[in-house]
């Protein structure tokens, strides 16, 4: 196990009351090199230690990370006033996980995939009824992403002193601490 995932989870049970503490910020870069930043709901770990993310594959994300599987997360948790940004490449699973998490969601969570195509303009039907998917089958726009870390930086915001130290990946995980 990587040493910064004992850290985070310990971060994770502090704060597990709050909902906030699922969502994480993800960053990509657009097609013309340009930054773009989201509120992504964090899914959990794989077994190899990367961070899963669902998304629709008619999304901007799904597309900017096909183009430049970099990604860096942020996540912030609130209480502890505590920040981790996690740098890594992206990868989709097309596996046994991704069939875990469809079953896990609800008729209702599982209907967003149903939906029009994220981004694109809306238009209100006052007389069409909100798509649902009674079927188990997973819908073709869902998808699992997953995020192998390369490195890891924490930075705790103290009211006088911040503490600051980052974890690189070189063959094995080196802590290192910097300045905040």
């Amino acid at each position: 196990m990587p040493p910064w995932l004992s850290v985070i989870n310990s971060y994770q049970n502090i704060e597990s009351s709050l909902n906030s503490s699922r969502w994480v910020q993800l960053a990509t870069v657009c097609q013309d090199n340009t930054p773009r930043v989201r509120t992504v709901v964090f899914r959990g770990w794989s077994d190899s230690y990367e961070m899963k993310i669902l998304t629709d594959k008619r999304s901007n994300k799904f597309s900017e990370l096909e183009n430049n599987k970099n990604a860096e997360i942020c996540w912030f948790f609130t209480k502890s006033l505590c920040q981790f940004r996690l740098s890594g490449t992206s990868s989709i699973d097309f596996g046994e996980d991704t069939i875990y998490h469809w079953n896990q969601l609800d008729t209702h969570s599982r209907s967003m995939w149903g939906w029009p195509s994220p981004g694109k303009k809306y238009y209100s039907n006052k007389n069409s009824k909100t798509v649902t998917n009674e079927n188990t089958e997973i819908l073709e726009n869902f998808c699992l992403l997953k995020i192998r870390m390369s490195q890891v930086d924490q930075l705790i915001l103290g009211k006088q002193l911040h503490f600051r130290r980052h974890w690189i990946f070189r063959d094995h995980w080196v802590e290192e601490r910097i300045n905040p």
